[in-house]
């Protein structure tokens, strides 16, 4: 990538005439849009804008592969350390990571080789090999042909020996356009050499390139012409992306027209650094989620995150916020790896823009849709589902879940709930509205068959675990900020609760009162009471309602995101019912029955 341990002022003089080469295509391109959109009918402008999408269910792309799950050095031989709780769980696809590592390379860690060792219990990952970085410098000082060869055929051997399969493949230079010298002698010609020496010595490999630092069509349609011509093709064609998500779509569809041009079959396609125009940005779930989205969409095989902040390598691509903690990142690319089955299409609001954008997957064998999401919006999205399977039924349980980010070195506690609901299936559909997004935050909708008869509308009495008594108001009080408590379950209205699906969380309308249940003064300290009062909409009277699997379920409130708990784990006739945090007990457990 651009940036390197070594940054020289020759480095920074490429940087920024390509950086000013894209911001005049980026000009051309917006005038044009422009003039588009001065001509289109008003319809088809406000069809491209908004916050909407739409994830189809039968309209799979192929089998779920976490192509965007690997990191360029986000893995080394010691960092890390823990494999089995920080790195499987996201079923990384291809990590990519120098040939060699140590003095006279260009990095002393992450070689390849014995990064696959630490890799091999990690059945999903594969390495990628970056042969020039056994090169010194930025850009690498180029040792000769002779020399460049024989240290090729060198690591070959090595790799062979290693005895192991988790390889993806060899790249055999990085980032030409701005590291190799005309002075070194013609890059097509060390590509052809290079590549018959693998073909020679390591025929079953896979040889990738030509790993540009940015999508540029002349300068593809010139190598590939020559790789054609002379029976060089590259296995794998790769490029970064790292100027901006709004051009991702269009270099990905852009290339696949100049394969057709040149007559060339599909090669499968490794963005093998990827990263948002702010670089600060890196691993943000909010950032990756259209990257991800894009990638599934356009079927791209494999996509490394960046490595801008070189004091830390191992760190995932920014998912970990220390060398042994969490960030957001991790946990919104944990929901990534969480995916299986079949990726199927998603319609974000505008794929050529930096918009919300996301993946979805259904699995039929496990019985769940999983839509993960995230970037610019407006603060409200909403996302339909179309063709749901069979195999949810005629209502769906819906769990909708956010990660939110601070920066990519703050340790994350993971993330929230924000609702669990019951959706009717309507003409094979539902619609999951969100309001209150944010640009930076990630969020999954999990839908599942509804696995409880809760049918929003519909009349239940709540029965603690604990204790086996009902949530009451007591002394059947109609009035505002009349105690909610448990008592031994009986016939009253006051034990009796109407369960409405808003949207955002749960209302519960007592019957006899006709009052919601309410956390006094909206409180969002533990112990705050637990009341009715007059329903006036607020979160402190908004319940998410989280099945817990086991025929109980967590009522959380949504203002303060504690559960709906019964005092010191009582199981007395009368004990409050109060908010705390999250600890487990039955105390905070709530089977809900039919009244």
């Amino acid at each position: 990538m651009i940036s390197k341990l070594s940054k020289s002022y020759n480095l920074e003089k490429i940087k920024e005439i390509q950086e000013v080469m894209y911001m005049k295509k980026v000009l051309v391109t917006a005038l044009c849009l422009c003039m588009m959109l001065a001509m289109a009918p008003a319809s088809k402008i406000s069809a491209a804008t908004g916050n909407s999408m739409t994830v189809d269910c039968t309209n799979v792309l192929r089998d779920a592969t976490h192509c965007a799950s690997g990191s360029l050095y986000g893995i080394t031989e010691t960092k890390p350390a823990d494999v089995n709780g920080l790195v499987a769980p996201l079923k990384p696809y291809v990590m990519r990571n120098p040939s060699r590592g140590g003095s006279g390379n260009q990095h002393s860690f992450g070689a390849a080789i014995p990064v696959s060792e630490k890799l091999a219990s990690v059945q999903s990952a594969k390495v990628s090999i970056d042969l020039a970085d056994m090169l010194p410098g930025w850009p690498y000082q180029w040792p000769g042909m002779t020399s460049w060869l024989n240290q090729v055929n060198s690591f070959i051997a090595d790799k062979k020996a290693s005895g192991r399969n988790n390889y993806y493949g060899y790249e055999i230079w990085n980032e030409p356009d701005g590291t190799w010298n005309t002075a070194n002698g013609d890059f097509n010609d060390m590509w052809k050499q290079t590549y018959n020496a693998i073909r020679a010595n390591d025929p079953g490999a896979k040889i990738i390139g030509p790993c540009y630092s940015y999508y540029n069509r002349t300068r593809l349609s010139s190598f590939l012409s020559f790789c054609k011509t002379n029976n060089c093709l590259p296995d794998i064609i790769s490029w970064h992306e790292l100027s901006g998500i709004a051009g991702v779509s269009p270099n990905l569809r852009d290339y696949r027209q100049l394969e057709n041009s040149l007559g060339i079959s599909a090669l499968p396609i490794s963005i093998n650094e990827y990263c948002d125009a702010d670089h600060n940005l890196e691993g943000q779930p909010g950032s990756s989620a259209r990257f991800i989205g894009k990638f599934e969409r356009y079927k791209v095989e494999s996509a490394c995150i960046t490595w801008w902040f070189v004091p830390t390598p191992g760190r995932l691509g920014s998912l970990l916020a220390t060398d042994t903690q969490k960030g957001a990142g991790w946990y919104f690319y944990k929901w990534y790896g969480d995916m299986s089955g079949k990726m199927v299409n998603v319609t974000p609001p505008n794929d050529d823009s930096n918009l919300v954008d996301g993946a979805a997957c259904v699995d039929s064998n496990s019985k769940f849709i999983s839509f993960i999401f995230g970037g610019p919006n407006d603060g409200t999205i909403s996302t339909t589902f179309k063709n749901i399977p069979s195999f949810i039924g005629s209502t769906a349980s819906v769990k909708v879940e956010k990660i939110d980010w601070v920066s990519k070195d703050t340790v994350s506690s993971g993330p929230s709930t924000i609702s669990t609901s019951n959706y009717p299936v309507v003409n094979g559909q539902i619609t999951v509205p969100l309001t209150g997004c944010n640009n930076s935050s990630g969020y999954r909708i999990y839908v599942t068959p509804a696995t409880s008869g809760i049918v929003s509308g519909g009349t239940y009495k709540l029965i603690n675990r604990e204790s086996g008594k009902a949530l009451d108001v007591y002394n059947s009080s109609t009035a505002d900020g009349a105690d909610v408590i448990q008592w031994s379950t009986g016939s009253g209205n006051n034990q009796k609760w109407i369960i409405t699906n808003m949207g955002n969380g749960y209302k519960l309308i007592n019957v006899n009162s006709k009052k919601a249940l309410d956390v006094y003064n909206t409180s969002t300290e533990n112990g705050a009471d637990v009341i009715q009062w007059t329903d006036n909409g607020q979160k402190n009277q908004l319940w998410n309602i989280v099945d817990l699997g086991n025929g109980y379920y967590n009522l959380v409130n949504v203002n303060s995101g504690k559960l709906l708990d019964v005092d010191n784990k009582s199981t007395a006739d009368g004990a409050n019912v109060l908010q705390w945090i999250s600890t487990g007990g039955y105390n905070q457990q709530w089977q809900i029955v039919t009244s």
